[in-house]
């Protein structure tokens, strides 16, 4: 099971999300354990454990949360699982949100980011404080209000304020994690999940801009359009997989998003001189 977040319920629930500005908010609930979960987020995402506990995973990092813990992670993929709790669900509040909204916070409570710390993960118990103001999330996720999607926006900086009070230096870290990256965060939104990507409109998509925006920020970071950046990562990922599978040259054309295997031939060939078939036995 794969999902990415937050477009799954932008696509799939959109009357589950709350958005605003630079921010998606989604309260998610599950009935059943879900074993084997594939999270890719394309934005950054604070999760308030409501009920049940998740296993993570990402990369060295295992965490085993239960409800009341709050945790962030940047964007990128995720192995996650999912137990009920004691009342047969799993609940939780997903807070979805961009580098713009990180920067802005820094800049707007001065937060003088002078760790040496960066952390693409980072958990907090619950303290009797903070779980005060998740209930009061809770409760103006399930109202009607006029100016909700605005309320929303300002319980996330009063947790991420509390937080810089409570566990200044495990936060910053995080902080610091997205505020560093932040100039490559296009490259890294759309290389983690190039896989997903056969189209241009995918990639619109994904990153959620429109054609215009794509091609502005696809020139700043890669100097390329972007179907040209495209077609040369489906070209490297052929290039690795006829070097080190035994997949058909068939297969490879698929998997690397060609819709033939003659026009996978002809752009192979275009770029690195010789056919795929020759490329593999000099390359052996």
């Amino acid at each position: 099971m794969t999902f990415v977040i937050p477009n799954h319920f932008l696509d799939k629930e959109p009357q589950n999300v709350i958005s605003t500005d630079n921010i998606f908010t989604v309260s998610y609930i599950s009935k059943k354990n879900n074993d084997n979960i594939v999270v890719r987020n394309v934005m950054h995402v604070m999760i308030m454990l409501v009920k049940g506990k998740k296993h993570l995973q990402y990369k060295n990092t295992k965490k085993i949360l239960k409800a009341g813990d709050i945790f962030f992670l940047t964007q990128g993929n995720y192995f996650m699982r999912e137990v009920l709790g004691k009342d047969g669900k799993y609940e939780s509040i997903m807070v979805c949100f961009d580098d713009t909204f990180v920067l802005d916070f820094i800049a707007k409570y001065k937060v003088e980011l002078d760790t040496s710390l960066q952390s693409a993960v980072v958990s907090f118990t619950s303290s009797g404080a903070l779980k005060g103001l998740m209930q009061s999330y809770l409760q103006y996720m399930h109202a009607s209000f006029e100016h909700k999607g605005e309320i929303v926006k300002l319980k996330t900086e009063e947790i991420f304020l509390h937080l810089l009070d409570e566990k200044k230096i495990e936060f910053c870290a995080y902080l610091k994690e997205v505020a560093t990256s932040s100039k490559e965060r296009l490259r890294y939104v759309l290389e983690a999940n190039l896989d997903l990507l056969t189209s241009v409109d995918d990639m619109c998509k994904l990153t959620r801009l429109s054609k215009s925006e794509l091609r502005a920020k696809m020139k700043s970071t890669f100097s390329m359009q972007p179907k040209e950046w495209l077609d040369s990562k489906r070209l490297e990922e052929a290039t690795l997989l006829l070097k080190n599978s035994d997949d058909t040259i068939g297969s490879i054309a698929t998997t690397c998003g060609y819709s033939t295997l003659s026009w996978f031939g002809v752009q192979f060939k275009k770029v690195y001189g010789v056919s795929p078939k020759v490329y593999r036995e000099q390359n052996r």
